[in-house]
Parts: structure tokens; C-alpha cells; sequence
């Protein structure tokens, strides 16, 4: 009869389990948040990024088209707001980009976006809701859209010469951060 040595098997202990696991969800404790509010700035960064090209969109479509280009917008909170670029003719003003057929008179013919695609982001009210660049330098009356999420804030803004940048709001509204990486004031 053969008489065997204990063997050295290799594993971890239970103890050595709890550890790591107790070091792991410390980290999530602190890396969650940290997440969550990476994802919130870069929502509001699309929406208001999405808005200045469409904007610069808008006034070069309407110097090739040689027709004025109206801007459009709807607010609302958590999505639930859109905007639409349409030709501006003698019956037509503005559009509703809320219409997704094609084929109605206030449909959005050249682009629409709905907020929806930037959950958590809310356009907010302005004086002025349609916005026309002229086809002859592309010029608008200035104005501007202000977006913002739980914690930031960003304002899209047009000059009278056509000119689209992004600021942040001054004075800052109570409990609101601006986008970081907008330096200048509006």
C-alpha cells in the first residue's frame, strides 16, 4: 500500500473572496456615480453640438438654395422637445417637427430632430421659436436655444451676422453647472 503526501491544491479561501469582493464594490460605490454623470454632460454636449451644426446647416442650405430657411422649435423637458429646418415660401412660415409625414404642408422638408434621442436633456423656452436665416449673406435675427440636464447647462447662440457658438448662460440659474469646456459668457 501506497501512502500518499497531503497534496498543496491551489485556490482561494473565503476569506480571500470577501476581500475582494468587499475592495470591488467600494470601487463601483464610487466609479457609478462618477459614470452616470460622465453620460449626463455628454447627452447635453450632443443635443447642444447637434443643434449648432444643424443651425450652420440651415444658413449654408439657404444661400445654395437661394430661399430663406426657417428654424424651428418646440420645447419641452426629458426629450420630449424637437426642432425642424424647413423652406420658408409665401405659404409657408414654419413647420411642426412633430409631423413625420411627408406629404403635409408643415412638415419639416429638409431636417427634423426629436429630443428624444437625447434622453434626459431638456430645451428650454425662448422668446422666439422660429428663427429664419435669409438666403442673400445667410443673416438672422440673433437669438439662441438653451439646453440643459438635472445638473448642466449650455446656450446655443446665433449672431446677426449668422455665426453659431456655444456659451454658457450669465448669470448661471441656481443649482446649475455650466458644460464644462465652454469658456465664454452669453
Amino acid at each position: 500500500m501506497k501512502i500518499h503526501a497531503p497534496s498543496s491544491e491551489q485556490g482561494i479561501t473565503l476569506t480571500e473572496t470577501i476581500v475582494v469582493a468587499s475592495i470591488s464594490g467600494l470601487l463601483a460605490t464610487f466609479a457609478i456615480p462618477a459614470y452616470q454623470d460622465m453620460i449626463e454632460r455628454n447627452r447635453l454636449r450632443q443635443a447642444v453640438e447637434s443643434f449648432k451644426s444643424d443651425l450652420q446647416l440651415a444658413r449654408t442650405e439657404a444661400i445654395k438654395r437661394s430661399q430663406n430657411v426657417v428654424v424651428s422649435r418646440k420645447t419641452g423637458d426629458a426629450g420630449t422637445w424637437c426642432y425642424g429646418l424647413t423652406l420658408r415660401t409665401a405659404s409657408k412660415t414654419s413647420c411642426d417637427c412633430e409631423v413625420s409625414d411627408p406629404g403635409a404642408d408643415n412638415f419639416c422638408d429638409i431636417k427634423r430632430i426629436i429630443g428624444e434621442n437625447f434622453a434626459q436633456t431638456n430645451l428650454e423656452a425662448a422668446t422666439i421659436n422660429n428663427n429664419t436665416f435669409s438666403f442673400r449673406r445667410g443673416t438672422i435675427n440673433a437669438g439662441g436655444a438653451t439646453f440643459s440636464t438635472q445638473q448642466y447647462i449650455a446656450r446655443v447662440v446665433v449672431s446677426d451676422v449668422g455665426r453659431v457658438r456655444l456659451c454658457r448662460p450669465n448669470p448661471l440659474p441656481a443649482g446649475k453647472t455650466a458644460l464644462p469646456n465652454i469658456q465664454s459668457a452669453c
